[in-house]
């Protein structure tokens, strides 16, 4: 069935939402089971085989791997490896929806590296006004601590969720670089070499991460969905959202996700929440909405 370019943009668009955002969920679900290392790598590598296969079956090539091996490991490093395990590993004391608000960081922090440091769009007054915004509404999160678990684990966990977007922006802004690649074997390699740096992080942090003692099945079927469907397909329609519509289009993305995020958490999880994390939600969404207003 023939559906027009606006069509097609717009339903990447909001199946990305949805695969992206219900990944803080399912990570809230795979924990009842799983350590946060071995999530980061069971969700990657299943995306990774997946994704191999898939390229393999359709005939792709391999043949740009040699030329960008380091860009390429790197972007396995910033996109996957470093976020997956900092995000699992957060979730173990913050919920999943502080945890979608934290990560809506990510196009701020991407303003300020396209400016400084890439040189790919100048920053305003516009976008400082929005960053400052956001800002506040980060102050608010941060100090909205869980009665039931001390500060220092509370600020130390969504300091990391804040890592984790930082990291988000290098790779948006990295990738930029490989605009010529097709999507398919290129998210198939990042996956691959971010299996791979993930195996190594399990492997020295094995003692550290436990043991997998108790297997619950909800568990399991969350780890698979969000293998397939919020890593494996949803790396895929992010670079082909980045090559067909550019960035500036996919930095949207990021107004609804901290609110799916936040009210999954909330109706399906059953997550507390209350005025700081309502005034922190709004502030971020009005400081993104400001600094990419055109």
């Amino acid at each position: 069935m023939f559906i027009n370019n606006y069509v097609r943009k717009w339903l990447y668009f909001s199946v990305l939402v949805f695969l992206f955002g219900s990944a803080f969920l399912l990570i809230e679900v795979s924990l009842k089971t799983f350590p946060p290392a071995y999530i980061a790598f069971f969700r990657v590598s299943i995306a990774a085989f997946i994704l191999h296969l898939y390229t393999k079956f359709n005939g792709y090539s391999y043949n740009f791997f040699k030329d960008n091996f380091k860009l390429l490991f790197i972007l396995g490093l910033s996109g996957t490896t470093i976020p997956f395990y900092l995000i699992s590993y957060a979730q173990v004391t913050i919920n999943s929806g502080e945890t979608g608000i934290l990560v809506g960081f990510m196009p701020i922090f991407t303003i300020i590296g396209s400016h400084y440091f890439f040189k790919f769009e100048k920053l305003n007054l516009r976008k400082v006004f929005g960053f400052i915004i956001g800002f506040i509404g980060l102050f608010f999160l941060l100090i909205n601590n869980d009665s039931g678990i001390n500060f220092y684990d509370n600020f130390f966990a969504k300091l990391l969720v804040i890592l984790a977007a930082f990291f988000y922006a290098l790779n948006a802004l990295l990738v930029k670089k490989l605009s010529n690649i097709n999507v398919i074997p290129l998210s198939s390699c990042v996956m691959i070499l971010s299996s791979i740096q993930l195996f190594f992080v399990l492997i020295f942090s094995y003692k550290a991460s436990g043991v997998i003692n108790i297997v619950f099945y909800d568990s399991v079927s969350a780890l698979l969905f969000m293998a397939v469907f919020s890593t494996a397909a949803a790396t895929v329609i992010y670079y082909k959202i980045i090559q067909d519509y550019g960035p500036s289009f996919l930095s949207l993305v990021n107004y609804p996700i901290p609110i799916f995020a936040f009210f999954t958490g909330v109706i399906i999880l059953g997550e507390s929440f209350n005025f700081y994390s309502i005034i922190s939600l709004c502030l971020v969404i009005i400081g993104i909405y400001i600094s990419q207003k055109e």
